[in-house]
């Protein structure tokens, strides 16, 4: 791993800081929207005729995004000539995808099950990895291939990286919290020798029980079949653990894992030795947890965090033990970030957005139907109880006139590969009200979709309404 860190190094294209502010400048001009811009500074709520819409107050393009799609752009204007290749999609947005492929950007493809064919990037060809990463073969390969390298990985999953492959010369074992095929957690567990990958807290409680009370191995490796190193053995890989995470997972979730196998370190092995069995990561990106948060806020209700029994069981136990994992750590705020590159909202004319002076009637979520994070906005607005319709792109309302009263929208039960393929997708008509009577919509957008898109879907609503032009 260290000479395929050299080879990154070396074969990097020197992005300079001038060039990226300027990069980060160009893409405000592509991605950025008036309206959705105009809504932010009115407090995050804006009347235009009969419609009021609602904006979360985190929503859209997160910083490490942001970054990625503005060297994306950069590397064009760095190689006019030369071909440029990602090694996946830079970002889960189809748009700004099939943006990069106009300018003549390639994505590699993969087969029926998941492998890249490689075969057609040549040597001196630029690379970009995405703002997901890539994994260490991937590099490897690429190392070969003698090419130019656009690095645009998040800086935060890439610490998650380090951290990883930090405790793996420690003889840590990771636990993941992620979704084993995604792309950010491919990449991440290729750092780690050992490594079991969770998706949620129940498959965390199940690990936990099993460091201390044991079990059947053969239900283990079943259970975990395609989320586990290989030649891994429960009994022998979870006596020393720290656990990592893929960033579009919840803070809340990752943090109370995190705590959770710390307890469990302890129980086993003592408090005396816990920094022997147990490392604490500082790897948690709080921009999928701040968009969340937003929506609960828009509804005038709570996020509940996630609760554990066996957390709860083993708190008690050890009461007066500080844990490392709960310590405060500083972190990045996105929100902080997204202040700086969009601008802060401003006192409106109107209400805030998280005013209770008016429940929003429906909905509008936007973002790739591939999009995990886009997905888990619309779960809360259907846990909420309110109309939520998931659209990815502007041409999915207003039918062929662009101005019918009608939506096409991927729901919560369709698979994303279906949706990505026009399968399995809703069409809802009529989704507003009749024109006069007062509708307020809530909008909101994954951490992979421009404000651009998201403007150019409320625009839409407008001319439904036959408001277009106001």
């Amino acid at each position: 791993i260290n000479s395929l860190r050299k080879f990154l190094v070396s074969a990097r294209a020197t992005i300079g800081k001038t060039q990226m502010q300027k990069a980060m400048d160009n893409l405000k001009n592509i991605s950025g929207s008036e309206l959705v811009a105009e809504i932010r500074k009115n407090n995050f709520r804006l009347t235009i005729g009969d419609v009021t819409f609602v904006l979360a107050e985190s929503h859209g393009f997160c910083w490490g995004v942001e970054r990625s799609v503005s060297m994306a752009y950069e590397a064009r204007n760095f190689f006019p000539e030369k071909q440029i290749w990602g090694t996946n999609e830079i970002i889960h947005n189809p748009v700004v995808n099939k943006n990069l492929n106009d300018l003549g950007i390639k994505f590699v493809e993969t087969d029926v099950n998941g492998a890249k064919d490689f075969s057609v990037v040549r040597e001196g060809d630029v690379v970009l990895l995405p703002a997901f990463g890539a994994s260490v073969d991937e590099m490897a390969l690429l190392k070969e291939r003698k090419v130019h390298i656009v690095d645009t990985t998040c800086p935060w999953v890439a610490k998650v990286w380090n951290s990883v492959e930090k405790s793996k010369e420690k003889g840590h074992t990771s636990i993941i919290h992620g979704k084993f095929d995604h792309e950010e957690t491919v990449a991440t567990k290729s750092f780690a020798e050992k490594y079991v990958v969770v998706k949620n807290m129940e498959e965390a409680e199940y690990v936990a029980e099993y460091i201390l009370r044991g079990g059947c191995r053969e239900e283990f490796m079943h259970k975990f079949a395609q989320a586990v190193s290989p030649d891994f053995d429960p009994d022998a890989d979870l006596v020393k653990v720290g656990v990592a995470n893929q960033t579009t997972m919840l803070k809340g979730e990752t943090e109370l894992i995190g705590k959770l196998f710390e307890r469990v370190m302890i129980k086993k092995f003592g408090p005396q030795d816990i920094k022997e069995h147990y490392v604490s990561f500082n790897t948690i990106c709080d921009a999928t947890q701040e968009r969340q948060n937003a929506m609960y806020k828009m509804f005038d209700a709570e996020y509940e965090a996630p609760s554990s029994k066996l957390y709860t069981e083993l708190e008690g136990e050890q009461i007066g033990i500080e844990l490392q994992s709960a310590k405060h750590q500083e972190r990045l705020s996105s929100r902080a970030k997204e202040d700086e590159t969009r601008g802060a909202a401003q006192a409106g004319t109107e209400p805030s957005s998280s005013s209770s002076s008016g429940r929003v009637d429906l909905c509008l979520v936007v973002g790739g139907f591939n999009s995990s994070n886009t997905s888990h906005l619309l779960e809360i607005a259907e846990e909420e109880g309110v109309p939520a319709f998931h659209v990815d792109r502007e041409a999915r309302l207003g039918g062929a006139s662009g101005s019918a009263n009608t939506i096409q929208h991927k729901p919560l039960g369709t698979q994303p590969s279906e949706a990505m393929a026009e399968r399995g997708l809703v069409v809802s008509e009529p989704f507003l009200p009749p024109s006069g009577r007062h509708v307020v919509i809530g909008v909101t957008s994954g951490a992979s979709t421009p404000d651009s898109i998201t403007g150019a879907c409320l625009q839409r609503i407008l001319a439904i309404r036959g408001l277009a032009g106001q």
